[in-house]
């Protein structure tokens, strides 16, 4: 494997199977440009992850991804080793899932043509990564991500998403999965601590911001770097349906944050702990459940997009 060599990851099934009709074009897109590559395509759940792995002990130190929110997670859990990624190792990102949330504060390209040829004139750019210590299967887990994570209404919609079919993309299925969260959902009774600071009581979401969008466009922290070294967090507090609903429109604008039952905070770690059982999501994918620690790793990851 020549170092210069790229790793591509291809999710084929993103955006309801339209990354896995694309890829032949931007694989010649890739070579046109004259990358040398070596692209494998994801077959499960979790598979880019054991990919990356694989990439990082073959040499590899260029990886691509070319999917989803969900897919760069993927990767990025498999780039990181020991709570930091090798110091030679560059992600650049090709969007092409049903939210590609995250990219959005980079200015990148919708189209994959266009958001690889970006990427051939870019500098490398260091981004923070967030940790996760929580509970899984009644075991403790670390998980990384680079986005949002969230606990509480919004990680029951993510749920709901990935159970739709994914032949649509963009926001209709989290608007409709929002919406039939809605109906049966109940606050939880909640501590975070965060900077030092005990907020307790019943809340609807808590949210952990790195980037700034999530659920296909909402900007849900418009105040949030992923390159400052530190959280944004954004507190949901007892919103009852009416006024959750009413708010939806509000965050599309990122004017959320003035609303009287929302709390911003920032803070390098985070814990959270709910007398009710309540999921994490990272990325859009469900990954465990309180109690659980959310920790900055400032810098942790080389981006090129």
């Amino acid at each position: 494997m020549d170092r210069h060599e790229a790793k591509v990851i291809i999710n084929p099934t993103a955006s309801g199977g339209k990354v896995g009709k694309r890829w032949p074009d931007l694989r010649d897109v890739l070579a046109a440009a004259g990358l040398r590559f070596s692209a494998e395509l994801t077959q499960r759940p979790g598979h880019a992850t054991e990919i990356a792995r694989s990439a990082l002990r073959e040499g590899f130190r260029y990886i691509i991804t070319f999917g989803g929110d969900g897919t760069v997670n993927e990767v990025v859990n498999g780039l990181v080793v020991d709570n930091q990624v090798h110091p030679d190792v560059v992600l650049s990102i090709i969007p092409g899932g049903t939210g590609s949330d995250f990219v959005r504060i980079f200015d990148v390209p919708r189209d994959a043509a266009q958001a690889f040829q970006a990427t051939l004139g870019a500098g490398c750019r260091a981004v923070d990564i967030g940790e996760i210590r929580c509970i899984r299967d009644d075991k403790a887990v670390r998980h990384y991500f680079v986005n949002t994570a969230g606990l509480g209404f919004d990680s029951e919609t993510c749920a709901r998403v990935n159970r739709m079919s994914k032949r649509i993309s963009g926001t209709i299925p989290y608007l409709a999965a929002l919406a039939l969260t809605l109906v049966s959902y109940r606050n939880k009774d909640v501590e975070v601590t965060v900077g030092g600071q005990l907020v307790r009581g019943r809340l609807n979401s808590v949210i952990i911001c790195n980037g700034q969008y999530f659920g296909g466009g909402m900007w849900v922290g418009p105040q949030a770097r992923a390159d400052d070294g530190i959280f944004d967090i954004v507190l949901l507090k007892d919103l009852n349906k009416v006024e959750f609903l009413l708010n939806v429109p509000r965050v599309y604008r990122g004017t959320h944050l003035t609303h009287p039952k929302v709390e911003t905070y920032q803070a390098k770690e985070v814990h959270v702990e709910a007398k009710q059982r309540m999921f994490i999501q990272a990325e859009g994918e469900l990954i465990g459940e309180a109690p659980a620690t959310f920790r900055i790793l400032p810098g942790a990851l080389k981006l090129r997009v």
